[in-house]
């Protein structure tokens, strides 16, 4: 493991969750609007806002984890030829988050995030200058969020995070998680 420090803290993540009292349970899914901040290439129109969908899987009190997929919607550009480019963007991402503070209904967490993001190029017409292209590009995010119990079993969310691959972005979710199982408290 020496020279690896991705493969230290995921082990260190692993041994530090099974020390601590483990009440592990998937109890809300959520979704919302996606926001980021222009990707850096001059041949890539992605647009804006997108749409997020997640879950949160509570492995004890202070760690989390939230899957998510958010899907930008389609950008299409028109070019003097009179070709057509459309461009497509989703990404996946594994948020793990820990808990900063809690605070009655507030929660404020950090979290590290693998990030797979997805961007596709259609050409109309297709022509040997102008290929489809499909890239799958890894990357990591880093960010911060915060939850609040708003009323019954819903739940808003705001969260920021700054993905580090190809295609560096800042990524903003707002949205709101429904609990399916029913919360029995009004605090956290």
């Amino acid at each position: 493991m020496k020279g690896c420090p991705d493969r230290s803290i995921i082990l260190t993540f692993l041994l530090f969750t099974v020390f601590l009292p483990l009440d592990a349970q998937f109890n809300r899914i959520g979704g919302g609007l996606a926001f980021n901040s222009p990707i850096s290439s001059p041949d890539l129109h992605i647009g804006n806002p997108g749409f997020h969908f997640r879950g949160v899987y509570e492995i004890n009190r202070k760690f989390f984890v939230i899957p998510s997929l958010t899907v930008q919607i389609p950008k299409k550009k028109i070019y003097s030829d009179g070709t057509e480019k459309l461009t497509y963007l989703g990404s996946l991402d594994a948020n793990v988050t820990y808990s900063l503070a809690i605070e009655k209904q507030l929660l404020f967490y950090a979290l590290i995030a693998p990030n797979f993001t997805n961007i596709h190029t259609s050409w109309d017409p297709e022509s040997p200058d102008h290929e489809n292209k499909y890239e799958f590009c890894p990357g990591i995010g880093i960010g911060t969020g915060i939850e609040m119990i708003v009323e019954g079993n819903f739940n808003a969310f705001a969260q920021i995070k700054y993905i580090i691959g190809k295609y560096q972005q800042l990524v903003i979710d707002i949205g709101v998680y429904y609990y399916f199982e029913g919360r029995i408290r009004r605090i956290w």
